[in-house]
């Protein structure tokens, strides 16, 4: 089973993950960075899913895609992508980005959005950089 996993970060720069599929089992992970966040939350959906086949005989497995929100992304890769880039890239003011790496905003679903698209682009051009 396909499912997707979200990275949330909050303001004061720690991670969590959780997905919205139902499983007969909760789980979670949470980590001081995106990276350790995710390695907690395949540990723990791992334990808890070997936990719920040892009492019910049921195996379930999931293959996770990680989806970072707005305010998750700038935080992960502040070091790597400049909130001026940034700003240029999306055409959001830059402290207005400022204010969602920081936790003291959220973006909209449409300014979200508008976020996702202008990165995805962004990547679209970059693996075509060294063909």
């Amino acid at each position: 089973m396909k499912v997707q996993a979200h990275i949330e970060c909050n303001s004061e720069g720690f991670y969590t993950v959780y997905c919205e599929e139902d499983f007969p089992f909760g789980f979670f992970g949470e980590g001081f960075s995106a990276d350790e966040a995710r390695v907690d939350f395949v540990e723990c959906f791992k334990a808890m899913r070997d936990d719920y086949f040892e009492q019910t005989g049921e195996f379930i497995d999931a293959e996770f895609t990680f989806v970072y929100d707005a305010s998750a992304f700038l935080q992960h890769y502040k070091g790597i992508l400049t909130l001026s880039g940034m700003s240029r890239m999306t055409g959001i003011n830059k402290a207005q980005l400022s204010q969602y790496v920081c936790g003291k905003r959220h973006p909209s679903p449409r300014t979200q959005e508008k976020i996702k698209r202008s990165v995805q682009k962004f990547a679209e051009e970059l693996s075509h950089a060294m063909a």
